[in-house]
């Protein structure tokens, strides 16, 4: 499981069915579930039975708590706090400023154009999309350093996060001078939301935006956020609101450079916009690109997306212990032959044919999770990803070594292993 999780998952399901426990030498055991109908039992409860955090949560108040570890009224509140900052209304008023910062840094690619130089454009994704999520989120602007470092400090962030789960190994946890480590990006992290936090009490800004939504959120006693919470919340946000696009963006480019007819077809929608810098009126246009962006998806998957059982329960028929981690295996059910035809081919058009989309049962696909703790930020990473693709494709056509294939890399979120090498030329 360690070294392969992501078919090793797919292969017990192929074996043992739709429920099945995968125990641990030292005891205890991870349950899987890989039918749409048991995952709904889990991801979908609507009482509390099953927890992203579980008996972690007492840790909470040391660390802090961020959104995605809290439960019951605190993370209804919580939520309540952060979702008008997440709605149709605010992504049309930050757009342009996303889209502005989008542009300027693609535009910056043309240093390598038709120079024949090979670059890992995951790395360069993460370099436009941490400063735009910063920009429009934040209102606030990091050094070229600080976002190299922060970018470093998210996934050292995240890896540690993986390794709960015994599919990731822990990253390094020995502070030794020029080399990176676990304890230096927690503090840097921790350095960086401190400023932002202080730089925005020390300078308020006119138009509300989501640091500033935080700062003035109380809970219904009128209590505000501790300042751990603040810090947390912030770097998880981030964490999310940047990462979970560079991974998935970049497993679509993976896979569509390798069809040139569904390429193809993305110029053809791209340049119907004439060059015009994409705006959210233009996202229905833009249907292909979101396909596209969801087949990439679709195949990236995750090993498991787990929870932790807080009370005894029963799915189909087996009895899941509390305390149990229990979850489904998205990399299996978004590849199982029930629901897709030619499960590892990569082909836009399943999400495109409203018919068959309409015949898969819902959560066969669900890259943004579901029920309570369903993705805030889904129509912020699909139009990201809908004007990335568009902004990068208005200049550039873009090709990788022909023995190169995508391999998978689990660090919480699922990027290319290696990155992806890719050279440019103007389009």
């Amino acid at each position: 499981m360690r070294r392969e999780p992501f078919e090793f998952f797919r292969r017990c399901a192929k074996e043992f069915g739709d429920i099945y426990s995968v125990p641990f030498p030292l005891g205890g055991s991870i349950i899987v579930v890989n039918h749409p109908d048991y995952a709904s039992q889990v991801m979908d409860d609507p009482v509390g039975r099953y927890s992203m955090i579980g008996p972690g949560q007492a840790a909470m108040g040391m660390i802090g708590a961020a959104i995605p570890m809290l439960e019951g009224d605190k993370f209804r509140q919580r939520r309540r706090m952060l979702m008008p900052m997440f709605g149709r209304r605010h992504l049309a008023r930050v757009a342009e400023v996303i889209a502005d910062e989008f542009v300027g840094r693609v535009d910056s690619w043309a240093r390598w154009a038709d120079t024949g130089q090979e670059v890992d454009l995951q790395h360069a994704i993460a370099q436009v999309t941490l400063p735009a999520f910063l920009r429009a989120m934040f209102s606030s602007s990091i050094t070229a350093q600080e976002i190299h470092e922060t970018d470093v400090d998210l996934r050292t962030f995240m890896s540690l996060m993986a390794s709960v789960t015994l599919m990731s190994p822990l990253p390094n946890l020995v502070p030794l001078p020029g080399r990176e480590s676990a304890p230096r990006s927690m503090w840097r992290l921790w350095r960086l939301t401190r400023r932002l936090i202080k730089d925005r009490r020390r300078h308020p800004v006119e138009t509300p935006d989501l640091l500033s939504l935080l700062l003035e959120a109380t809970y219904d006693d009128g209590s505000p956020l501790s300042e751990r919470d603040l810090s947390m919340e912030l770097m998880i946000l981030m964490a999310g609101g940047y990462e979970t696009v560079v991974a998935s963006l970049s497993w679509t480019l993976a896979l569509l450079l390798a069809h040139p007819d569904h390429l193809n077809r993305l110029y053809a929608e791209v340049d119907a916009l004439h060059g015009a810098v994409p705006t959210p009126d233009d996202l229905p246009k833009l249907s292909w690109a979101k396909a596209c962006f969801d087949e990439g998806q679709r195949l990236q998957g995750h090993p498991l997306n787990p929870r932790f059982a807080m009370e005894d329960d029963v799915i189909g028929g087996y009895l899941i212990p509390r305390y149990t981690i229990v979850g489904p295996s998205l990399y299996s059910m978004h590849r199982d032959p029930r629901w897709w035809v030619n499960p590892d081919s990569y082909d836009p058009n399943r999400f495109m044919d409203q018919a068959l989309v309409r015949e898969r049962p819902r959560l066969a696909f669900m890259p943004f999770g579901s029920g309570r703790h369903h993705c805030l930020g889904t129509g912020m990473a699909y139009m990201n990803a809908q004007f990335l693709l568009t902004i990068i494709f208005q200049r550039y056509r873009l090709t990788f070594p022909q023995t190169w294939k995508p391999k998978h890399h689990f660090n919480f979120s699922v990027t290319l292993d290696g990155g992806l090498p890719v050279t440019l030329t103007r389009a």
